[in-house]
This record gives structure tokens, sequence and C-alpha cells, in this order.
């Protein structure tokens, strides 16, 4: 008896293995032919699925733009030194030299009261106004940039700046910078709930898909188990229907999402030609393309799943 369960429970063998993975490709196969068969209920399916997934893969590439163009103006961050106006220009270019060699400094750049002046008077209008001044009543200013755009890195090297006894005011301007940013994280978060709530639609359109075809063969089903196929048997085809659903419901969101996109490519073009700008549109990078399409592969294997497993069960052969 002991030598008769040792036999039984030997380790599978090769031909077994193989005829396990055959019959997954055959399933896999089969339920592609399921699906074939049926081209205006999958068209429907997989079109459903591919706007849906869209949306959020749409807010995705927004972001990933508005962050792109947000970080431009971080790297931009400037501080503008105003000096005292008892300072002599000699002493503002020494200043600006020792500035330069500080720790956070990326570059510097000196604005002499004369040509701030000058700046003013050709930008502002009031060049006959300003003639008649009787002294500058500009002063010396120095530019600084920071080499990081991180917020306290650039507080820090403000205050710093601001202890310097011949500046008179250290300002900088970021508090629209935070605000953008602080919008940015909003934006983030509610694309993170849109893409939950959409994902959780995909599930139920999918479940409710594979719902319907198993009713449509209930009787073939009902076959099936009568000559004693297993549920595991019987569920693979279905499990891969949702998979073909969700894979193609991927592929579609991206083709949607990039079209998208490549329609408004055009004008932005025309827009860096007028404002003389190299903006460019973000797509889909290949790392994005695996994620969507691995997530939408993943969704429809999970939607299909849970169908299976709320209404195979139900099906028992009297």
């Amino acid at each position: 008896m002991a030598r008769h369960n040792v036999r039984r429970r030997k380790p599978p063998t090769i031909n077994q293995i193989s005829a396990y993975f055959l019959h997954h490709l055959q399933s896999l196969i089969f339920s592609l032919g399921k699906i074939y068969q049926a081209p205006t209920t999958t068209i429907m399916t997989v079109a459903v699925i591919g706007i849906t997934l869209s949306l959020p893969g749409g807010f995705y590439l927004f972001l990933k733009n508005i962050e792109a163009v947000s970080g431009d103006f971080r790297s931009s961050t400037q501080i503008s030194l105003y000096l005292d106006l008892g300072t002599s220009e000699k002493q503002a270019r020494r200043l600006e030299k020792d500035i330069a060699g500080m720790d956070s400094v990326a570059t510097t750049r000196f604005i002499s009261r004369a040509q701030s002046l000058e700046e003013f008077r050709r930008d502002s209008g009031f060049g006959k106004s300003i003639d008649t001044l009787s002294s500058n009543p500009l002063p010396h200013t120095i530019v600084v940039e920071p080499d990081e755009a991180e917020t306290f890195t650039v507080r820090s090297l403000q205050n710093r700046l601001q202890a310097i006894p011949e500046v008179k005011i250290a300002k900088l301007d970021t508090e629209w910078l935070e605000r953008l940013y602080t919008i940015i994280e909003i934006a983030k978060r509610s694309v993170t709930i849109i893409t939950i709530l959409f994902a959780f639609a995909v599930l139920l359109i999918i479940g409710n898909t594979i719902r319907l075809d198993i009713q449509n063969r209930y009787q073939e089903i009902i076959v099936t188990k009568l000559i004693g196929a297993t549920d595991a048997f019987i569920r693979r085809p279905f499990l891969y229907g949702g998979v073909w659903y969700g894979l193609l419901g991927g592929i579609i969101s991206w083709l949607i999402v990039e079209i998208g996109y490549l329609s408004i490519s055009g004008p932005l073009a025309r827009l860096n030609l007028l404002y003389k700008s190299d903006m460019n549109l973000i797509t889909f990078s290949f790392q994005d393309f695996v994620v969507l399409i691995a997530s939408s592969t993943l969704l429809g294997l999970a939607g299909s799943w849970i169908a299976v497993a709320r209404h195979l069960n139900q099906i028992e052969p009297t």
C-alpha cells in the first residue's frame, strides 16, 4: 500500500508537463478564436475598454508634460540681490566674485546702476521723465542662480545672501512656483483616484462580458463537466478571453492617446515658432507602454477570474 502511494505521488513526467502547457496554448488560441467569431461584441468591448483606459493615460501624459515645463521654470530660479546705494561699483564687483565662490551658487551676473537705469529707460516708456532725475535711484544688482532647485537649499542660500552687509534686499520670487507644484500634486492625486475608478470600471466591463459568455456556453459547460472535466480545465478559455480583452483594450487606449497628442503637435510647432521656444510634447515612453499594456492585461485577467469564480461554480450537471 505504501509503495502504491509512493507511485501515485511521483513528480509529473515531461509528457505531463508538455500536455499541461499545450492545453494552455490551445486555450489561448481557442479563446482568441471565440473573440474573432463575435466581432461586434469584441469591437464594442475593446473600444469601451480602450476609451476608459485612455482617459487616465491622457491625464498622466498631461501631468508629465506640465512637470517637464515646471521643471524648466524651477531650474531657472534666481535670487536678485539689490545692494545698498552707498556701495561702489568696484565693491559690488568684488562682492559678486565672492558670492560666485560660495557653496550652492551656480552662476552670478552683475548689473550696474547705469545699466539698470538704461534698461528701465528703454523698457518702461518713461525715458523723458527719467532724464529729469538729478541722480540714479537704482542700485547695483547681482543676479544669483542656485545650483539646485530644491526649495530648502534655495531658501537657505537666500538667507545667507541677505545677511551680507552690502545687500539691501535678497529677493526670491518663487511663491507662484510653489503654488504651481501644489496644484500639480493635487492633480497627481486626482489622477490616481480617477485611475482606480476607471480600473474598477474595466473590471466590471470585462467581468460582465465573460459572464455573458459563460451563460451562452451553459450547455457546453454542462456536457464538459459530465465527461469529467475539472473546473480549472473549463476556466482557462474564459480567463484567456479576459486577457485578450485587456490586451487589445490597452493597445486601443495607447493608440487613442498617441493620436490625440499627435493631433496637437502641429499647433504646438506653430506656437514654438511664434514664441521662439523649444517646448516639445512628451508621449508614452517604452516603459510607459509596457506598464499600460501589462496593467490592462492584468485587469482583463482579474475581471475574468472574478466572473468565472462567481458563475462557473453555480453550473452543475443534474
